[in-house]
């Protein structure tokens, strides 16, 4: 798959910063697209733990209930933002 290519969700390329609900051409839910969520670090790890919870009515159902895994994830991210 190339940088900033969606598939089944959206690319994760620039998500740190980055308003929830925002790449073009993505599929989102309603839920998402109007949570006025904006992701950091803080976000991220109470989104990842409980997704639903967070924004009801997300697509998102795969929850991390491992803090050094969503530690290790939220990295990632804010790694590839960076660039």
């Amino acid at each position: 798959m190339e940088v900033g290519q969606n598939k089944a969700a959206p690319h994760l390329s620039g998500v740190v910063g980055r308003t929830a609900g925002r790449v073009d051409d993505a599929t989102y839910s309603d839920a998402m697209r109007s949570s006025g969520v904006v992701w950091d670090a803080r976000s991220l790890d109470t989104f990842l733990t409980a997704p639903g919870r967070m924004v009801r009515g997300t697509r998102m159902t795969v929850a991390i209930p491992n803090a050094a895994q969503r530690a290790a994830i939220i990295q990632c991210l804010q790694d590839r933002s960076a660039r």
